[in-house]
């Protein structure tokens, strides 16, 4: 059974299917059953072990708060796996909410959707949705109708492009990634696919879809690079050093923040890491201040320096001031203040040049 992942309170995103009627809600004894599709359980991601404990025990603990949403119309499960194999394992009552769809295709769509709203997801976990949800939807609408299939496909691009702030070419290619993805994981299992998704296969996207390619002529050959591949990550997974640990105060890091697009994708620097989060400096582009943001450590990864000749150089020399031992408390908060940043600017430019002419170093 592949669990979904629950994040309450996930703010949603209007849906591009109409749903029909309105909701209607249910209370449940341990007793009831619904139907589980296997079809529409393996678009929702896995729980991890302790993710799952988490949310049994605030079950056990306060009761199922959040009904399970159920398609109407066939009387199936589509949200909330998770909360009715808890349920149903401990006798805990629940709530259903019935929506409307006119078929199979809408209530992918809407699944899709609603994991899309959730939040943390890596950046391979939205191409799939994305591009999942354009051939669904691109389906729906007829897409393979010769006349005018070619238009309906660009109208389609472009709808799905704005609702996410992507471009056509972002969502053609979320699809061909989708694709890949999906053969990938009808070679090596379904495991695979969450392998490649949550990044724990150690692929890039682009590796993925050349294995795909590759596929269609030699699927014996992926097969065996596939479990390969799987292999060497468990045996490399006890050396492999914990995420958090890699984020070091004064480290380099990009934001994965889909929904903030002033982060999302830019370059920091750690001011602090606590258990679960870190601030990071980053510059406001309109002001050119520096503020410090707030991001889950799952939300940041460590980029090296030696990646970025300009921020490297300025590390080095403000990393030979510091070590002359003699500078000004004025000059050492100087300095504090350029290493938060990633790139400097003219007039911090000038003050670094400044500090290096008073004590002679060029």
């Amino acid at each position: 059974m592949h669990p979904t992942q629950e994040t309450p309170g996930s703010e949603q995103r209007q849906p591009l299917v109409v749903l029909r009627g309105s909701t209607r809600k249910h209370h449940h004894t341990v007793a009831d059953s619904l139907r589980i599709d296997p079809d529409f359980q393996t678009l929702i991601p896995p729980l991890s072990a302790s993710e799952f404990a988490t949310l049994e025990a605030s079950i056990q603990e306060k009761g199922c708060r959040d009904p399970l949403v159920v398609w109407a119309e066939e009387k199936i499960l589509i949200d909330g796996h998770n909360r009715y194999a808890i349920c149903t394992a401990h006798g805990i009552p629940y709530q259903t909410v019935e929506m409307s769809f006119d078929s199979p295709n809408t209530v992918k769509v809407w699944m899709l959707l609603n994991q899309l709203g959730r939040r943390n997801l890596t950046s391979e976990s939205v191409s799939y949705l994305r591009g999942t949800w354009y051939e669904l939807t691109k389906q729906s609408r007829g897409g393979d109708r010769k006349s005018s299939g070619h238009f309906d496909h660009l109208k389609t691009e472009t709808k799905l492009g704005a609702q996410f702030k992507a471009s056509p070419k972002t969502i053609r290619r979320d699809a061909q990634f989708a694709k890949a993805v999906d053969t990938l994981s009808s070679i090596g299992g379904e495991d695979m696919k969450w392998k490649i998704l949550n990044r724990s296969a150690g692929m890039t996207k682009k590796q993925v879809i050349a294995l795909a390619i590759d596929a269609r002529s030699r699927p014996a050959k992926v097969a065996k690079t596939l479990q390969g591949r799987d292999q060497k990550v468990k045996l490399e997974g006890e050396l492999t050093i914990a995420h958090h640990l890699t984020l070091k105060i004064g480290s380099l890091v990009e934001v994965y923040a889909p929904d903030r697009q002033d982060v999302n994708g830019r370059l920091g620097r750690i001011q602090s890491v606590g258990e679960k989060t870190a601030t990071v400096w980053m510059r406001h582009i309109p002001t050119l201040a520096m503020n410090l943001h707030t991001f889950k450590h799952s939300a940041l990864t460590a980029r090296p320096l030696e990646n970025q000749p300009g921020l490297q150089e300025i590390c080095d020399r403000t990393g030979r001031l510091h070590q002359l031992g003699n500078l000004d408390p004025f000059e050492v908060e100087i300095l504090n203040l350029l290493e938060r940043a990633t790139v400097l600017t003219p007039t911090e430019l000038q003050y670094l040049e400044l500090i290096e002419n008073r004590h002679k170093l060029d």
